[in-house]
């Protein structure tokens, strides 16, 4: 019982130190990461844990690109970032693990799919150079507000989550889970059910998603400050950020599409 967790651990420590010498992730982050990664290949087999990992990857080298085309830089995600995004799967897999019900372990991987399906978005839609639109009353939107989509963006998003569908089915077929009659609706619902989750991650980005402006310049923020100047809260819940928004569109999307295999 203990060797998944060990190697689980192993694999896990190597890739978030990896990252954290890229700056992919800071000091919390890769601790965070390391733990994550430890308990959803330990529960939920290397499967979760591939889908995960492949996740991570495709998500930071599309956040370095768009730092290097737009001249940003971060210091990397910091842990509640990495939860926001990762602990829903680990929920889910450790449920797996114990009541032995393999739609558990699809629940967190469609959980995994939402979340790259709304990076992908996030990061290739920013480099449109068309229009971005709001998704509530398509009037068009600064580009890179929380809610605002475009055709790249879109696009993005779907093959974001159709990425997270294929590499899935790839870990399953050589998984002692693989059932060949399962395999396209497993592949369906796990696609469907990331592209879902970007589109409610807009909507509540929009509606719910904290926004504020500087009092004194009027600078327009997602962010509960700026440097030297105070901002008032002019939209949304103080308590819902963005990384609020990445949880709870994920595991909505990820319930909506438990529902769907169950019926």
């Amino acid at each position: 019982m203990a060797i998944p967790f060990i190697l689980g651990f192993i694999l896990s420590f190597i890739v978030a130190f990896l990252a954290y010498k890229k700056h992919s992730l800071n000091q919390s982050g890769f601790i965070t990461a390391t733990l994550l990664g430890t308990v959803i290949y330990g529960f939920g087999t290397f499967v979760a844990w591939g889908s995960l990992i492949l996740f991570f990857i495709s998500s930071s080298l599309l956040t370095k690109l768009h730092e290097k085309k737009s001249k940003d830089s971060s210091s990397g995600r910091n842990y509640i970032q990495v939860l926001s995004n990762g602990l829903i799967a680990a929920i889910f897999s450790v449920l797996y693990y114990f009541l032995k019900n393999e739609l558990l372990l699809i629940a967190a991987i469609i959980s995994i799919s939402s979340c790259n399906s709304d990076t992908w978005a996030s990061e290739i839609g920013v480099l449109s150079k068309g229009k971005t639109y709001s998704i509530l009353t398509f009037k068009e939107v600064e580009k890179g507000v929380s809610g605002g989509v475009s055709k790249l963006g879109t696009a993005a998003s779907f093959f974001g989550a159709l990425f997270i569908g294929t590499s899935f089915v790839l870990l399953y077929s050589v998984s002692p889970l693989f059932d060949i009659t399962k395999i396209l609706t497993y592949f369906t619902v796990i696609t469907a059910g990331g592209f879902i989750g970007c589109l409610v991650d807009s909507y509540m980005g929009i509606l719910l998603q904290a926004k504020y402006k500087g009092e004194r310049t009027g600078t327009y923020t997602e962010k509960p400050f700026l440097e030297n100047e105070k901002v008032i809260l002019i939209n949304g819940l103080a308590w819902i950020t963005n990384d609020a928004v990445n949880f709870i569109s994920g595991f909505v999307s990820t319930a909506v599409s438990m529902l769907v295999l169950i019926i």
